[in-house]
Order: C-alpha cells, then structure tokens, then sequence
C-alpha cells in the first residue's frame, strides 16, 4: 500500500519536474537575439569559469562520450562560441576553450538564469528557500555531483 501512495508521488513529482523545467528553458531563452539550445547552454555553462580543458574532460564533467560531446563542441565551433587550439607540447592534445565572443554571451544567460531563478522562488520564505536548498543538494548527494 505504501510503495502505491510513493509510486503515485514520484509520478507527480516527475510531471511536476518537468513542467517547471520546461518552463525555465522556455523563459531562460525567450526573447533572446541569436538563441542557443538547453544542450548547448550546459555545455557553454560546464567551459565557463575554466581557461581550458580536453574533449575528454569536458565529456567526463557532462556524463557523456566522448564522441557526443565532439559532435556538440563542432556545432560551437561552427557557431565561433568555442576554440579548439592544439597543445604545443603535445600536439595530439587538443584544448577546448570558450571563444572570446561566448564569454559576453553566456554571462547574459547566467544573469538571466538567476533572475528567473529568485522570480520563480520568490513565493518561498528565507526558512523555505533555505529548506528547498537543502532538499536539492540532498538529491545532488545522492547521484555523487
């Protein structure tokens, strides 16, 4: 009877997941002059902050092969978001980096990912937004990030 009552609040859960999911994508790339999709937004999001990395890692941060993550980065490149430049010390070594123009770009989207991120919460108390916080990094825990 139990795991009943769970498996019906998981479904709920789920849909209600996504529905907000959808709803931040929608709202995060509405309006926006010259759009990138989710896929490439997390993979301009996981090279920010960082002066470079390899294909290899990149795909290691993102959960995905190497080769999925290659045929993303080619669309960036093609787009001039990101840079390959070969290692001069190693030159089987390739480095991935955003490109000068990317930097302006993917800071427009944080700062509008935390725009909507404190509008879509701003019906929490401090105590609820602290309690939410919690819950979500209890979930993070538990799937090892």
């Amino acid at each position: 009877m139990k795991s009943d009552v769970r498996e019906q609040q998981l479904e709920q859960l789920d849909r209600t997941f996504y529905d907000v999911w959808r709803h931040f994508i929608h709202q995060l790339l509405a309006d926006v002059d010259d759009p990138i999709s989710p896929k490439q937004f997390i993979m301009l999001r996981a090279l920010y902050g960082k002066e470079r990395c390899t294909v290899s890692d990149l795909a290691a941060d993102l959960g995905l092969s190497a080769s999925a993550t290659t045929i993303s980065l080619n669309r960036l490149v093609k787009c001039g978001l990101v840079e390959r430049v070969r290692c001069e010390d190693d030159r089987r070594v390739v480095w991935v980096a955003l490109s000068p123009d990317a930097v302006p770009k993917i800071q427009a989207y944080l700062e509008r990912r935390r725009i909507l991120l404190a509008k879509m919460t701003e019906c929490f108390s401090d105590e609820e937004l602290s309690q939410f916080h919690a819950l979500l990094s209890k979930i993070r825990s538990t799937i090892g990030e």
